[in-house]
């Protein structure tokens, strides 16, 4: 290795070319290559199956779709669960695989799976197979003013068409648009009036409308297309469409018997933007993103498309992902600006002006070259990209510092040029290397983690192993290079003031190196084992801090958003006036929130978006800038759900705020396929959850079921010629109605539906008055046949993985939610399961994710760990030095958790990240000093006089580095910026779990190694004694 690293030092060329080229690359890559994005999309192996059958309740299309569906996809390979929902006419299934699956193929056995199936209703519309991309909205567009909906659905259809044309925009959606239909409407009394059925009135528009090629006619002249054109499109078309023409030659028209309708579908459905009716064009993320040029793209179209409107019309931007990308950009830009100068000032003050410039010049140099690759490694520059090089600024110096300080110290021996550049980066060259590998291997089970978590993760783990690969590369490489010039100064008298401050400050790192130091570690050598036992201690403590909810914690912390959503599930048999209601409640109670901070002089709404949808009511409070509102949008979703006020009847009730999905606090699952055990075992587990202090909203998936009404034949109906068949399609084709027909429009198909009258099919009544019309053109009144039967229904049945499944969700208002899931996982749960052994108990969606990146977390680091183990085993060619290194890694936690009782911060899922990447430091920190042991000892110095040697030697770069990767991280710890608040808990595991390593490396380790010594000596006295009949097998440590 010394060959190579003596070519480069004397080819400073090279060098400088490489250097040179590694920060073109990146530029070029930054500019023209990398996507911007404001998180990186989410990959998983998911595949949705959705079907509709029109008018099927959902134990019909449970038992018919879904168990179906479940029974194909048991030969598919590594799937990881299937979770199916049926409810009234549509059927939807997810299928998610393994994390290690190959997407394409895993796809593509679900697709053979799904189509193999032939045994599905008739009636129902084909399964669609799709693999599931996880899209978010990037810029939302409200399209609203007086008008109505066919309109507003028109103009949106023409915007969305126009915006998908415009560059880097592939995918654009309409929310609250209506789909059109056409309705004809026949009454009972006019069908018995006239004779007809609904049968015979779908068959004649079906003979009466079409469009259809009958061939080609090719003779000298040319050729002739002979075609049937006339399919009716309009209202005045399907009026006349001759129904029937009797042998007096009157003609029966289809207007003269129904009410045709040309319209939106009906549906209890309102959009609502400012108190104007609107339609949402939301424009969505692409497989490539470039937030930036999107967002410039839709507003220049927004800017012209405004002047073609008519005055009664706006088209508002009021979602635009480009200004919150641009606002974390910004603030992790600076912190990183002002971290990269703290680092400078710092090096700048502890090495020599040349060092400090080559050092900080290597950082750049390192994240130049990272941004080079990132294109190839799938990472897009995110919100966690940037963030990865803010946090590793401090890192990738810490080799360049090692490397540096030990080329001066070659040249203050006496050696200049060439050779002290060699000498220099050849003593430390093999610490820096596998310190460098090692925290590398730290760093790389982060992009394997499982869930939703995992690109998150992944960005941050590439980031930081690519910065560290070419922060290496650079230190070995580049760095000797430049300070092949470096010069040993005599002591001059006429210095400069900063020259002076740099003495000073070197003098003192000297004194308290030699003189400080240097006697206190003499000190707890003598009570080495006191000492251990201390931080041993503070290490349970630390645990158990942990343990007992002295720190707050949430496994996936809340992403402060720019907006307050509120959805409520009412029961499916809520009526239309109970949903404008609760409507009504919940704008009154923004009215309320809004009226309040006015009052007070503040501001906090920007806009409101309402929207209903079936028994479904969802509102949106878009939000002012963060700087400028008068409460935190936490304090004002708090104060909202206070004002609203409760909604008794409600399914389900859910306040987001912050931008990442947003899940109940508390939420298990219950699986069975003994509907009655699973209801008594759900009764039982939601009464105990609601004894706990703080519990509120608590919802099951089992909630208030729907009344069904249940037709069964009366004796003597069949001698009628009536069948069970014949009363099911046509009290279908009376209330939810025949499809005849589908027109192809530019705004999408519009569905022909021959009907009741609306006001017959919103009335129970219509029954006692309907007729069943039999083969032979009788007419039989419907309830002389059938008896009607009222039993609680179902609104929605839920399965997973073959069974029947019951959720049960709450929020909590306290900050120890883990105390009470584990309370109950303890103590109840056991008892419980004994009451209902054919339940089984499982964690909700949130309780599942952090079991599985728990599980994985540990599996995963102990594999590094042991890579780690070997790595270090093989450049000490020891089997213990390793261990003594490794041991020092569990008190980056002590650190962290001092960090976050300090700082009040929440421990989360990016905490434990923080730990992983301090715990890189600390074994970084160790090698270099274990290795300076190692070579003081092999001249001669014993194990004490190496220790204190070696800590006194490599004091000042050990401090400096920590110290680097403290300060880098300062600004980002301290930003005050709301929307970068979920990244703290790693900063602050990672600063201070740093600087814990400084103590851990100085201290601890000292005086474990040479209590290892100790008790290797007397190990090999039993040895050697009579007590040991084997003989003496020790090797050296």
């Amino acid at each position: 290795m010394t060959g190579v690293l003596r070519w480069w030092v004397k080819n400073p060329i090279a060098a400088n070319l490489s250097m040179v080229a590694l920060v073109v690359a990146g530029l070029l890559s930054y500019f023209f290559a990398v996507e911007k994005e404001p998180f990186p999309m989410v990959k998983q192996p998911i595949m949705d199956i959705r079907m509709s059958w029109p008018g099927a309740g959902p134990k019909d299309i449970e038992e018919q779709i879904l168990i179906r569906f479940e029974q194909a996809l048991k030969s598919v390979e590594d799937v990881k669960s299937i979770t199916s929902i049926a409810r009234e006419g549509y059927a939807s299934v997810k299928v998610e695989g393994k994390e290690s699956v190959d997407k394409r193929q895993f796809a593509d056995s679900v697709r053979e799976k799904i189509n193999a199936v032939n045994s599905l209703p008739g009636d129902a519309d084909r399964p669609r197979v799709s693999e599931r991309v996880n899209r978010r909205e990037m810029i939302r567009i409200a399209l609203h003013g007086d008008a109505d909906r066919q309109t507003l659905n028109h103009l949106a259809v023409q915007i969305r068409n126009e915006i998908s044309a415009l560059p880097l925009i592939s995918t654009v959606r309409l929310e609250g648009a209506n789909r059109e239909e056409v309705s004809i409407e026949i009454s009972e009394q006019k069908m018995r009036l006239y004779n007809l059925s609904f049968d015979k009135v779908a068959t004649a528009i079906r003979n009466s409308s079409l469009n259809s090629s009958s061939g080609m006619i090719r003779d000298d002249a040319g050729s002739l297309q002979l075609t049937i054109r006339s399919r009716a499109e309009q209202q005045q078309q399907f009026e006349d469409i001759v129904l029937r023409r009797s042998a007096n030659g009157a003609t029966l028209y289809l207007g003269d018997v129904a009410d045709v309708k040309y319209d939106v579908q009906e549906a209890r459905y309102r959009s609502v933007f400012d108190g104007e009716q609107a339609v949402l064009v939301e424009v969505m993320n692409a497989d490539y993103m470039n937030i930036v040029k999107m967002s410039d793209s839709v507003k220049a179209y927004l800017e012209s498309k405004r002047q073609q409107l008519p005055p009664s019309l706006k088209l508002t931007l009021w979602e635009n992902w480009n200004d919150s990308y641009q606002s974390r950009l910004s603030t992790i830009l600076n912190s990183a600006t002002s971290g990269l100068i703290l680092v400078f000032i710092l090096l700048m003050l502890f090495l020599q002006r040349t060092v400090a410039l080559w050092v900080s010049a290597g950082i750049g140099v390192a994240f130049a070259a990272s941004f080079a690759l990132l294109p190839s490694v799938d990472v897009s520059l995110n919100m966690l990209s940037l963030f990865a090089f803010l946090m590793v600024i401090g890192i990738v110096v810490d080799d360049a510092i090692v490397i540096g300080e030990s080329i001066h110290l070659a040249n203050e021996s006496g050696l200049e040029g060439d050779e002290a550049a060699i000498k220099g980066v050849s003593d430390v060259a093999k610490p820096v290397l596998f310190g460098v590998l090692t925290t590398m291997v730290v760093f790389a089970p982060m992009a394997f983690l499982p869930g939703s978590t995992a690109e998150y993760t992944r960005s941050i783990s590439l980031v930081v192993v690519l910065a560290l690969a070419f922060s290496l590369f650079e230190a070995l490489l580049i760095l000797p290079s430049h300070l092949r010039h470096l010069k040993n100064k005599p002591q001059q008298q006429s210095r400069s003031w900063f020259s002076r401050l740099q003495l000073r400050i070197a003098n003192g790192m000297q004194y308290l190196a030699n003189f400080v130091y240097g006697r206190f570690i003499v000190w707890l050598l003598k009570h080495k084992y006191g000492v251990i036992t201390v931080f041993v201690g503070m290490l349970l403590i630390s645990i158990n801090l942990l343990n007992n909810n002295y720190v707050q914690q949430s496994f996936m912390p809340q992403i402060s958003g720019d907006k307050i959503k509120l959805m409520v599930t009412l029961p499916d048999n809520s009526s239309y006036e109970r949903t404008e209601q609760v409507l009504q409640q919940i704008n009154q109670g923004s009215e309320q929130l809004i009226e309040s901070v006015e009052l007070s002089g503040g501001q906090l709404v920007e806009h409101v978006y309402n929207q209903v949808w079936g028994t479904r009511v969802m509102s949106e409070l878009k939000l002012v800038d963060a700087e400028l509102r008068a409460m935190t949008i936490e304090q004002a979703s708090d104060k909202l759900q206070e004002l609203i006020g409760d909604i008794p009847d409600a399914e389900e009730i859910e306040f987001r705020s912050s931008m990442n999905t947003s899940s109940p606090k508390i939420s298990f699952r219950i699986r069975s396929n003994d509907t009655d055990a699973l209801k008594l075992a759900l009764n039982d587990l939601k009464n105990h959850l609601s004894k706990y202090q703080g519990i509120n909203l608590i919802r099951d998936s089992m909630d208030k079921g729907s009344t069904e009404m249940v037709f069964a034949l009366k004796p003597g109906a069949e001698q009628l010629g009536i069948s069970l068949r014949d009363v099911s399609k046509q009290v279908k084709q009376a209330y939810f109605g025949q499809e005849v027909d589908r027109l192809a429009t530019w705004t999408g198909d519009v569905r022909v539906k021959v009907r009741y009258s609306k006001q017959e099919r919103d009335s129970i009544d219509t029954l006692q008055h309907m007729r069943i019309r039999t083969k032979d053109g009788r007419e039989i009144p419907l309830m002389s046949v059938v008896d009607v039967t009222e039993r609680p229904g179902v609104q929605r049945i839920y399965r997973r993985d073959g069974e029947k499944v019951a959720s049960l969700r709450a929020e909590y208002g306290g900050t120890d939610q883990y105390s009470v899931n584990r309370d109950i996982r303890d103590n109840f749960i056991p008892q419980w399961q004994k009451r209902h052994p054919e339940v089984k108990f499982g964690s909700g969606d949130r309780g599942q994710e952090r079991d599985d990146f728990i599980t994985t977390v540990m599996r995963l680091e102990g594999l590094a760990l042991l890579v780690s183990y070997m790595l270090m085993a093989i450049a000490f060619r020891s089997y213990m030095q390793p261990l003594l290194i490794l041991s020092a890694v569990p008190f980056a936690f002590m650190g962290a958790i001092a960090g976050h009782l300090l700082h009040g911060t929440v421990y989360s899922m990016f905490s434990m990240l923080g730990i992983l990447a301090a715990a890189g430091v600390v074994i970084n920190d160790n090698l270099v000093l274990v290795d300076a042991i190692n070579r003081l000892r092999e001249k001669g110095h014993n194990a004490v006089e190496a220790v204190i040697a070696a800590g006194k030697l490599r004091f000042r770069p050990i401090v400096l580095t920590s110290m680097t990767t403290f300060i880098g991280l300062l600004p980002m710890m301290w930003a005050n910026s709301v929307q970068a608040k979920f990244l703290v808990p790693m900063v602050v595991s990672l600063a201070y779990g740093v600087l814990l390593a400084t103590i851990i490396t100085l201290i601890f380790v000292p005086c474990l190694y040479v209590a290892s010594i100790e008790v290797r000596d007397l190990w090999r006295q039993f040895q050697a004694s009579d007590y040991y009949p084997l003989g003496n097998k020790s090797n050296d440590l």
